[in-house]
């Protein structure tokens, strides 16, 4: 005995199901690049500091060791803003994951109970039930 099932009230998928990777990837890729810069200062972080304190405060206009003092300056400025908006894209995208989980199990619910409640209340109803 088969029980034929209504595909009419089988939820489409929710709209957050094709937003959530993106917001998951876009947040992946600042994150990684946030990463690769602060590796990259590290390593102007490392030429600068092998120099001595006193050919660090005399660097002359326009050589590479200030240039490199001057990004060591300004580089974290925007990193850290940047990381934080990767940060904050991928924590959406983890939102946008569980909000459409739940809009899907609530409409699987409710197709649930279109379909098995009149099944519910026919056995419910029956004699053999009742003299029991």
């Amino acid at each position: 005995m088969s029980i034929e099932h209504r595909t009419d009230l089988i939820p489409s998928p929710p709209i957050q199901t094709t937003i959530y990777p993106l917001l998951i990837a876009a947040g992946f890729a600042i994150v990684v690049s946030a990463l690769i810069i602060a590796i990259v200062l590290a390593g102007v972080a490392s030429d600068v500091f092998n120099n001595a304190k006193s050919a660090r405060d005399a660097a002359a206009a326009g050589s590479p060791l200030l240039g490199d003092q001057g990004d060591l300056a300004t580089f974290p400025l925007w990193v850290q803003p940047f990381k934080f908006v990767g940060l904050t894209l991928l924590i959406s995208g983890i939102f946008t994951v569980f909000w459409g989980l739940l809009r899907s199990l609530q409409e699987a619910r409710g197709a649930a109970m279109v379909e098995s409640i009149p099944v519910l209340l026919k056995v419910s109803s029956s004699p053999e039930t009742e003299g029991r």
